[in-house]
């Protein structure tokens, strides 16, 4: 007999795939495979100070606009995790993840390193529905 939290790994697996699959198309620069796994109402929460459009659109613009200026984005030491319910602290299907973004600079050629935290939170259709990422995007554009 399967038990809630037998429900909630199940749910997790099935969330951290959509994450995983987004990692991947991100590295290999397919914005559209990466925005295929996140719902069109997203609340996204930016990681630039002072940011406050939390929208889909607003998202991709950001995205495109790493990906028109650094190459060779690779997730280096990820470390994915559970997310887990405020109170209970039970698994709640959600995803998290720790690792550092790996990346050259094409104008430079400057090699960079972004350490990046993430949690991300799904819809039954295991698309993000929102999204709280941290990073210091200001010394990234400041280091190059």
């Amino acid at each position: 007999m399967a038990t809630k939290h037998d429900d909630m790994q199940a749910l997790y697996d099935q969330n951290l795939a959509a994450v995983k699959s987004s990692v991947a198309a991100f590295e290999n620069n397919d914005l559209a495979a990466f925005f295929s796994n996140v719902s069109d109402s997203v609340k996204w929460h930016s990681p630039a100070y002072g940011d406050t459009i939390m929208t889909k659109a607003h998202w991709m613009e950001l995205l495109k606009g790493l990906e028109g200026n650094w190459s060779k984005w690779h997730l280096s030491n990820a470390l994915f995790l559970p997310g887990i319910d405020s109170t209970s602290h039970a698994m709640d299907g959600s995803v998290r993840f720790y690792g550092r973004w790996d990346g050259e600079h094409k104008a430079s050629g400057m090699a960079t390193k972004l350490e990046f935290y993430g949690a991300y939170e799904f819809n039954k259709d295991h698309k993000v529905k929102e999204a709280f990422e941290y990073a210091d995007v200001g010394g990234l554009m400041n280091a190059v």
